[in-house]
């Protein structure tokens, strides 16, 4: 179907940034994500193809939503993979929608091999939004993702070990490149990495390596996306209030200090994050090493795992707050289904979704 008089315009940008910045209900913090100052140059900086869409009525947009085609290993094999993201509908407008439902059908295409889009976990309201429309396309769910955040000064008891942790120079992007296809091949969702000038703000500089005498045994990086995506805390509920109020002491003892109210997290995430065959040890030793690199600048650090992953079990142990989210596939109607997802190998890039 054409979706060309959908596709939105540069210039539309900051209104459709507008529309984003709706609040985000995690229960005991209330968030705001954002794409400031522009939305639609923020998507441009997306590892991917990207399309912003918009649905205007009398000249102002009461619609948007964006797309970003990205090659993926699922099974070993890469596949065309496509990510929807941003449906976001004005909540002042209050008339018919049936051009911004032909929008929505307007994203059919028969060029990727499968579509996903993330929710928070019990945020109603956005999957009710996806389920009413399910005339279009049915939904499936893939996995459940937990976003760990961390005070970069918590406490991690390393087993003693010989293995050899190092900053990344230019000299090891070959090397990285490599071990990150190898590892993330394994995964079904993971980025294709072809180079690492595909993704804002990010460079071989930000990689930490792990090494068991010469072999590289795990990789990640140090990736603050703050440049054109952001998390502003609106409010503290609950626990999450109280624990406000004593922060500075918590803090002390491994806590996450949180920011006041109506000001933006500044945080990085530690990004493509493998180690050899998913082995335990070798993720444990490298959380501890990295975050001491990580506290030398930050406060905060994230960390986002399927349920099945096998650093899961360190980190309930540590002292964090979590947000849970579930990423679904949806199959427009009348579309077969080109992949076959392992449920068990599921793990993506959360600093893309």
């Amino acid at each position: 179907m054409n979706n060309e008089k959908f596709i939105a315009k540069r210039e539309e940008g900051k209104e459709i940034s507008r529309l984003l910045e709706s609040p985000t209900d995690t229960g005991l913090i209330q968030a705001i994500y954002t794409r400031r100052p522009d939305a639609y140059e923020s998507y441009m900086k997306e590892a991917g193809d990207a399309k912003v869409y918009s649905y205007k009525k009398d000249g102002k947009i009461v619609a948007t939503c964006s797309e970003i085609v990205r090659d993926v290993y699922v099974g070993g094999e890469v596949k065309r993979s496509r990510y929807i993201c941003g449906l976001k509908r004005d909540p002042n407008y209050k008339g018919f929608f049936t051009e911004g439902l032909n929008m929505i059908d307007s994203l059919r295409r028969d060029d990727v091999d499968f579509n996903y889009f993330t929710v928070v976990s019990n945020n109603d309201s956005a999957l009710s939004k996806f389920n009413k429309l399910s005339r279009f396309f049915s939904l499936k769910h893939i996995v459940k993702y937990t976003t760990y955040m961390i005070n970069p000064k918590v406490r991690i008891k390393e087993e003693k070990n010989n293995l050899l942790f190092k900053k990344a120079t230019s000299s090891d992007m070959d090397k990285v490149l490599e071990f990150i296809n190898k590892e993330g091949k394994k995964k079904d969702l993971f980025p294709v990495v072809n180079s690492l000038d595909d993704f804002y703000n990010l460079s071989i500089n930000d990689f930490y390596l792990l090494y068991d005498k010469d072999e590289l045994v795990a990789c990640g990086g140090i990736w603050d996306v703050g440049a054109y995506k952001q998390y502003t805390i609106l409010k503290y509920r609950g626990i999450a209030k109280l624990a406000r109020i004593f922060n500075p002491l918590l803090s002390l003892f491994g806590y996450v200090k949180f920011p006041k109210e109506n000001s933006q997290l500044k945080f990085p995430m530690i990004s493509f994050f493998l180690s050899k065959n998913s082995d335990e040890s070798f993720y444990k030793v490298f959380l501890n090493r990295i975050k001491k690199e990580i506290k030398k600048k930050y406060e905060l650090f994230c960390l986002a795992l399927p349920k099945n992953h096998p650093l899961t079990k360190v980190l309930k142990k540590l002292p964090k707050i979590t947000i849970d989210a579930d990423i679904y596939e949806l199959k427009f109607s009348g579309q077969d289904n080109n992949v076959a997802f392992n449920y068990e190998k599921i793990a993506t890039e959360s600093a893309l979704l």
